[in-house]
């Protein structure tokens, strides 16, 4: 026959057992939680950045053809409306911080088959396919079709640094005036 002592109430094993997994299931709701406002986070970098690319491209979309390279290339002398006065090939995107490496302090970048003011075919950049013949001649060569391409690859590449760490994002595409 049991004492009515070890019936009355749970013994300090069963407490201490009831604590260790209450402790437990605490934490992992903590993490839980956590992991998902640093998640929520990243989604809305994520989505910052996709607009401000998709924006990028539909601004070149609204561009006379013959200008998208002269406006959106890294050298300024060459801009349609004067020296200067072009968009350029750096994006900045205010909501987001750009990566301590980042050139300029930018967090974008228009990608175009060359730097500068010449327009090359035979660029080695693979994200846009090249080499590639630009201005419809069957030819990939050296010289410069700034004044003559009919196709265009294009990509947008936007680098930051977010609540998820160091995060890139790329939307590429070809505009054609055939």
């Amino acid at each position: 026959m049991r004492s009515r002592r070890g019936r009355a109430g749970m013994m300090m094993v069963e407490v201490m057992i009831a604590i260790a997994i209450m402790t437990l299931c605490v934490s992992l709701l903590s993490r839980t939680i956590s992991s998902a406002a640093v998640h929520t986070a990243a989604k809305r970098e994520r989505a910052i950045a996709v607009e401000a690319a998709k924006n990028v491209l539909e601004d070149m979309h609204n561009v006379p053809f013959e200008e998208i390279f002269a406006r959106y290339n890294a050298d300024p002398t060459d801009d349609p409306d004067g020296p200067g006065t072009a968009q350029g090939s750096v994006i900045d995107v205010p909501l987001l911080t750009p990566r301590t490496d980042a050139s300029g302090g930018f967090v974008g970048t228009v990608i175009l088959p060359s730097e500068g003011a010449l327009l090359l075919e035979n660029s080695t950049v693979d994200v846009l396919g090249l080499p590639r013949d630009l201005n419809g001649d069957a030819q990939i060569d050296g010289e410069d079709h700034a004044a003559d391409y009919i196709v265009l690859p294009v990509s947008v590449r936007l680098e930051w640094t977010g609540r998820g760490g160091a995060r890139t994002f790329e939307l590429t595409t070809m505009f054609a005036n055939l």
